[in-house]
C-alpha cells in the first residue's frame, strides 16, 4: 500500500508531520509513504528516514483560514490537492491530512470522488468506550443538514469499516436518539429508523447518548450537530 500524506497541513507542519511519517515507516516497512509538499523544506527533515518514504513536490499550501472549496479549486498544486490527485489516479491507495478540514472534505468530493451510491462523505472518529474497541461515530462534522438517506449511507459505510478494518464479524449499528423506543426522536431520526431496519447492517435500534460510552453499539449513526453527544 502507498499512502499519500499532506506534509504541509496542520499544526507544526511540516516538521511534526515528517517525524510521524518516519516513525510510521519504521513500524510498517511494507507500507510506502509519500510525503506531499515543498521538496526544499522536506528533504532536510528526512535524514535517516527508511527507504519506504518518498517525496512528491507540491508548490502551494492550503491554509487554515482559506475558504475550502475556493482553495481546492484555485490551489491546484497545493499539497492537499496533489495528495488527493495521487489517490484519484491510483498512484496511492489513501491520503492523510491534518490540515483544513473543510478543504479536505472538498478534496474528497471534487478531486478523489465519491463511492457510487454515497452522496456525502462523513467524519468518523473513534469514540473510546468501556467496551473493547470503542465506537465509530459518523457523521461528526462533515455535513450540517443530513437526510435520512445520508444516515443510512453512514450506517453502511461505518459497518463496512468496522468489519474490514477492525475485524468485527457483525458490528452493531445504533442510531443516536433521545430514547430507545422506535417512535422517539425528531423527523430525521423517525425517517431514518425504518431505513436502517431494512438496511444490510446489524441495526440494534436507537441508542441514548448516556449508553454510548458503555459500548451499546460498535457504529453510532448521527447528524453533525455540535451538541449531538452532549
Amino acid at each position: 500500500m502507498n499512502i499519500a500524506v499532506d506534509a504541509m497541513g496542520g499544526d507544526n507542519a511540516p516538521d511534526a508531520i515528517v517525524q510521524g511519517v518516519i516513525e510510521a515507516a519504521k513500524e510498517w516497512p511494507d507500507t510506502r509513504l509519500t510525503l506531499v509538499g515543498d521538496e526544499a523544506r522536506l528533504t532536510p527533515l528526512l535524514q535517516g528516514a527508511p527507504g519506504n518514504v518518498s517525496i512528491r513536490h507540491a508548490s502551494e499550501t492550503i491554509e487554515a483560514e482559506d475558504e475550502p472549496v475556493r482553495a481546492v479549486r484555485r490551489k491546484k498544486d497545493s499539497s492537499m490537492v496533489v495528495a488527493g490527485t495521487l489517490v484519484k489516479e491510483k498512484q496511492c491507495e489513501a491520503m492523510i491530512s491534518a490540515g483544513n478540514t473543510g478543504a479536505l472534505m472538498a478534496t474528497g468530493l471534487l478531486v478523489v470522488g465519491r463511492i457510487p451510491g454515497i452522496e456525502r462523505p462523513a467524519l468518523a472518529p473513534m469514540l473510546p468506550s468501556m467496551s473493547e474497541g470503542g465506537t465509530l461515530c459518523l457523521d461528526l462534522g462533515a455535513n450540517m443538514d443530513a437526510s435520512a438517506q445520508h444516515l443510512l449511507q453512514y450506517a453502511i459505510m461505518g459497518s463496512i469499516y468496522r468489519s474490514r478494518v477492525d475485524g468485527l464479524q457483525r458490528p452493531r449499528c445504533g442510531l443516536l436518539n433521545v430514547g430507545t423506543e422506535a417512535g422517539k426522536g425528531n423527523e430525521l431520526t423517525k425517517a431514518a429508523y425504518p431505513l436502517l431496519e431494512e438496511a444490510p447492517v446489524h441495526f440494534v435500534g436507537n441508542v441514548e447518548a448516556r449508553d454510548v460510552l458503555k459500548g451499546a453499539c460498535d457504529v453510532l449513526v448521527c447528524d453533525a450537530s455540535p451538541a449531538t453527544l452532549c
